[in-house]
This record gives C-alpha cells, sequence and structure tokens, in this order.
C-alpha cells in the first residue's frame, strides 16, 4: 500500500459530508441541528445516535462511540484506516496518486493493511486457479464436472463473468501458489489449504464447483464450494461448503453480486439465497440480483442494501425454511428504512428463482416480480396459512394477529387502506378490526421516547466526574474559536494542571499540533487515528458551550487555582503533624494562613 501524506485524510473528511455517508447505512431524523438515529453498533430501542452536521462529527450516547466520517467508515465497514480513508476518496472521486509520498511502504502502519492486500491477491489467483481447471474440463468431450455445468445450463460467457471455477486440477493448489511466490505461511494463512494430520496439505474445497465471492470493490474475499453427484444425492458430504470468516471476510456485511449489481441504476435489488439463484436472475437481464449466503439477512447487510436503493424484493425458496427467513429478513430490512416485497412465485412445482427461470422462463418471471406482495401481506398469508379460518377461535387468533400486523403500520391511510381490504375479503366489519389496531397504536406509542438531547447529554455527564467534566472544558475552551480564551488557557493551564489521563493525552497531542497548524483551521480529529483518543475527543466536541466562553473560563482558572491551593494546603497540615523545626513550622503557618485568605476570596 502507498503512504500518503496528511492532506489526503483532510480532503477525504472535508468531500465527504457526514450526515450523508451515515445516510447510508442509518435512518437519520433531523433534531435541531442535529440527526438522530438507531445505533448501528449497539442494539437499542430508542435513538440516541447522533449526528452533527456542524461538527462533522457523530456520538452514541447509548455505548459512546464516536468520531468523524473515517471513524465510521472503519467502524461499520470493519477495516483499518487507511482502507477508510481509500474507501472515502473512491467514493468522493478523489485521485489518491496526487497525494502519495515516494511511492514507498510505511512498515509500522502497514504491516496488517498489507497481510490484508496479500490475501486479496491470493484469493484472486486462487480464483483464476479454479476458473483455469474448470475451462480445462469443458473442452474435453465428456466428464462429471461437464455433465453437471450443461445441466445447470450454465454457458460460457456466465462461467467467466462470475469467476466459476472447479477445486481440482492437474497441479495442486499449493504447489500453484508456491510456483507464484507466495510463501508457506502466507498460504496456510488463508485457511483454503489445509493440513492433515500426517502433513499433507490439501485444498479444503477438493472436488467441488466453486463461486468466488466478491465484496463491493470487485475483490476477491472468499469462495462458496457445491458439491455435485452422486455424493450429494448419498448425503456422504455438505452440499455447500464456505469460507471461513476473516480479516477480509465477514458473513453477515456481504452480498453475492452485490459487486455486479451496483454497477447499474438500481430501482429494487432482489434477493434470493443462493448462489445459483443470483447467478441464472443475472444471466436472464435480472442484474439488480444478489444472494444473502444464508438465509438469515443481518442489519450490516440491510445497511449495504440501503447505499443503493430503498426498494428490495425477496426471492428466497418457497418451502418453510424458506418462508420463516423471509419473515425475519423483512423486519430487518423495515426497520432500515426500506420498502420490502416478497416474491411469489405463480407454480407451486418450483422451489426457487432458477428452478422457475429454466422451466418458465424470465418473461414470465418479470410478472411475478410486478406482481410482489407487500411486508404487511405477506404477514398476514403466513398467519392464514397456519390456522382454519373456518373455527371460530381460529379466526378470532387470526383478526387479532392482523390487527396486531397493521398497528404497526406508521401511514395513517395506508394504515386505513389495510383495514378496508381485510375486512373485505375476511367478510367482517372493519370496526372491531380497527379498535384493536387503535389498541396497538396506544401501546406503540407509550413505548416510544422522544428524542431529547438535554436529556442525552445529561445522561453523560452522570458518568463523568465534576472532575473530569473540568478537565474536558479547559480541551474545549482550546478548541473554541475564541483566541482570546485559547490564549488564556495556552498561558493559564499546563499539561501537570489536567488530572485525568485520557483528557491529558488530549490536551497534549493538540499543544503538539499548535506549533506546525492553526488549531482554528484544522480538524483535529483527521490527525487522530488512536480509538481511545477519538472517543475522548469526540465527547469533548459535543459539549457545548457555544456563547460561555468567556464565563466558563473564568470558572475553570477559579476551579484550578482552588485545587491546588486545597492540595497545598493538605500537604502543609500534614507537614506541620510531623516533626519538624520551629523555624519550618513558623513558615508553614504563614503560608497557610495565606492559602486559607486566597480560598476565601474565591469562594
Amino acid at each position: 500500500m502507498p503512504y500518503y501524506s496528511g492532506d489526503l485524510i483532510e480532503e477525504v473528511i472535508s468531500q465527504n459530508d457526514i450526515v450523508e455517508v451515515v445516510s447510508e447505512y442509518v435512518t437519520l431524523k433531523k433534531s435541531g441541528r442535529n440527526y438522530m438515529g438507531l445505533c448501528p453498533f449497539h442494539r437499542e430501542k430508542s435513538p440516541s445516535f447522533c449526528v452533527s452536521i456542524d461538527k462533522q462529527i457523530f456520538k452514541c450516547f447509548g455505548c459512546s462511540e464516536g468520531g468523524n466520517v473515517i471513524t465510521f467508515i472503519m467502524k461499520i465497514e470493519n477495516i483499518d484506516f487507511w482502507e477508510a480513508v481509500e474507501m472515502l476518496a473512491e467514493r468522493a472521486g478523489i485521485d489518491t496518486t496526487r497525494y502519495e509520498v515516494n511511492n514507498y511502504y510505511n512498515k509500522i502502519e502497514s504491516t496488517k493493511k498489507d497481510m490484508k492486500d496479500v490475501m486479496y491477491k491470493l484469493n484472486r489467483d486462487v480464483g483464476l486457479f479454479y476458473h483455469n481447471n474448470l475451462i480445462e474440463l469443458l473442452k474435453e468431450d465428456r466428464n462429471d464436472v461437464k455433465d453437471y455445468i450443461i445441466s445447470r445450463k450454465l454457458d460460457i460467457k456466465t462461467i467467466n463473468k462470475f469467476g466459476i471455477g472447479y477445486s481440482t486440477g492437474k497441479e495442486s493448489l499449493y504447489d500453484y501458489l508456491i510456483r507464484l511466490g507466495y510463501s508457506d505461511e502466507e498460504i496456510m494463512a488463508s485457511d483454503i489449504i489445509l493440513k492433515s494430520k500426517t502433513g499433507r496439505k490439501y485444498d479444503r474445497f477438493f472436488d467441488r464447483i466453486m463461486f468466488p465471492i466478491f465484496d463491493i470493490r470487485d475483490r476477491t474475499i472468499a469462495f462458496g464450494g457445491r458439491a455435485f453427484g452422486e455424493k450429494v444425492k448419498n448425503k456422504t458430504v455438505p452440499k455447500y461448503y464456505n469460507s471461513q470468516e476473516s480479516d477480509i471476510y465477514h458473513k453477515g456485511k456481504t452480498l453475492y453480486l452485490m459487486n455486479f449489481a451496483k454497477r447499474n441504476k438500481l430501482e429494487n435489488i432482489i434477493i434470493v439465497e443462493g448462489y445459483m439463484d443470483a447467478i441464472a436472475l443475472q444471466k436472464f437481464g435480472f442484474n439488480n440480483a444478489v444472494a444473502s449466503l444464508g438465509t438469515a439477512l443481518t442489519e450490516n447487510q440491510a445497511r449495504l442494501i440501503k447505499k443503493y436503493t430503498d426498494n428490495v424484493i425477496i426471492g428466497y425458496d418457497q418451502d418453510g425454511a424458506g418462508q420463516a427467513a423471509t419473515l425475519r429478513g423483512l423486519d430487518i430490512l423495515a426497520n432500515h428504512g426500506l420498502n420490502v416485497k416478497v416474491l411469489k412465485l405463480d407454480r407451486e412445482d418450483v422451489k426457487d428463482p432458477d428452478e422457475y427461470l429454466n422451466k418458465y422462463g424470465p418473461e414470465r418471471l418479470q410478472n411475478c416480480i410486478n406482481k410482489a406482495i407487500s411486508l404487511v401481506e405477506f404477514k398476514i398469508s403466513i398467519l392464514e396459512k397456519d390456522l382454519n379460518l373456518e373455527n371460530f377461535d381460529s379466526k378470532v387468533k387470526f383478526l387479532t394477529g392482523v390487527s396486531n400486523i397493521l398497528s404497526k403500520i406508521d401511514n395513517n391511510i395506508e394504515r386505513d387502506m389495510y383495514i378496508d381490504k381485510v375486512s373485505k375479503k375476511y367478510g367482517m366489519s372493519p370496526g372491531p378490526i380497527l379498535k384493536e389496531v387503535e389498541k396497538g397504536l396506544k401501546l406503540k406509542k407509550d413505548d416510544e421516547v422522544q428524542i431529547d438531547m438535554n436529556a442525552l447529554n445529561k445522561k453523560m455527564q452522570l458518568v463523568t466526574t465534576v472532575r473530569k467534566r473540568q478537565d474536558q472544558y479547559i480541551v474545549a475552551l482550546l478548541l473554541s474559536k475564541n483566541k482570546r480564551v485559547q490564549e488564556e488557557i495556552l498561558r493559564s493551564i499546563s499539561s501537570e494542571d489536567i488530572d485525568d489521563e485520557n483528557v491529558r493525552k488530549i490536551f497534549d497531542f493538540i499543544l503538539s499540533l499548535k506549533d506546525k497548524y492553526d488549531i482554528n483551521k484544522i480538524d483535529i480529529l483527521s490527525k487522530i487515528q488512536d480509538e481511545d483518543m477519538i472517543k475522548e475527543i469526540t465527547d469533548i466536541m459535543y459539549i457545548d458551550i457555544s456563547g460561555y466562553e468567556e464565563k466558563l473560563l473564568q470558572d475553570v482558572l477559579k476551579n484550578k487555582k482552588k485545587e491546588k491551593l486545597f492540595t497545598r494546603r493538605d500537604d502543609i497540615i500534614k507537614r506541620l503533624s510531623e516533626d519538624i523545626s520551629n523555624d519550618e513550622s513558623q513558615i508553614l503557618e504563614v503560608e497557610l494562613n495565606q492559602i486559607i485568605i486566597e480560598l476565601s476570596k474565591l469562594k
């Protein structure tokens, strides 16, 4: 990785508005001068995650996470500092090569990043190895692999586009990677090659059709391997075998083929379960298709989708497990402000989109997509499926369940339309349904907590000691735009005057910058990479002292002077209780009297 100058960091921060960036992951609502939402870093029901457009920082008053736009991307994407800088630079269209310093490696800072780069490159080479193996087998007249590929209707264009491969070749994968110059340590760290008890090194994906998994930057981060033939029929091996999670692969943050889908203007995204479903859809022109790498959608995946579209269609398998997963996924997606619909295939003789496409074609599937049902309709259909509506008790249970579902709709018009639709469909007066819905709405309202920035600030202050708060005020004053106040702090306060170790680090750090920069004109956070220091300074930056700088300055200086006098007073009293000479005793008593007089003036 090239080493960049600090100017790139400032450019990245200035070109990426934090509210816009955070909004790609979190649903934010304006609250005064700030924006509030549910924290993406811990589970919460009431919003305590605050983004300041003025200060270009974020702060969670629940879990204490905080920082600037770079910190946010580091945490949300689980990447390191320079990866976050590069990602934001790419987002803003910044040419990073202009900021490279002699194109040399900073070995201390880049060790971990360099290892990640090795893994990206190694995975790419492994993917090419698998792909070439498959291409060679497809040239033969006939073999089991070729028969399987033909049975799945995978043409060469599709195989090349998605890098599909096969995990066994004439040369062992380990030998191939050694020949390319990778060390044994690097190869074994990839977790693709395993070591037997006898010391033999072998490919963990042996004899499988291989699907490389890419991140949104087109880097190969993992693999999925599918067994085929008699082994699957006899259930002697698992059908799918996937890469283990690693520093570069996090299953819950990845969507298969999202790197291809995002290249198009997306009105919506279709999420399916497996590799072949996504590939089949893309092959037939549904370029907005991705796979969730399992049935359980995660909040991180919801945030990823939110970056590209507000509309989602879930096309999971139509069996029981698929529908249960769909229900969980609907709620996760909806909670992130996505408009969610469910694909219902109009044939019961197929279980997934891949099979449907190969039997009935893309036009008929498009018709099903156009008729995709809403979250509410899907939940009601699941409820109806499990109950016998001819039975009185079941019908009461059903309508109670429906009322509970409808009470969760925020839009009044939409809610009333569903009440009308349900009452007509199931032959019941809308009155009782409306009453049950209103009960649910009342309970929902009682659970809601209004956003109160003052209350959130007080919550933070409860866990901060008075003495630490005094120290934080010193740094807040130092960062204020009031030049006279800054100069007075620099003249009157030294590092030794700050008791809290973490705040002292921030104070010393700012002092180290002031000879090189005008601290009024630089983004202090852009100069910090230490996580604890970022949290500390974010806490300080959220202290609102605007308009009170002069008064606060006098209070801080007065309190610090009192602290010094009290400390000296206690030292003198302790010394006077010891066996000392009369001369020293007289001198100390005079000083003690002077301190008492000074303290009385400061009350």
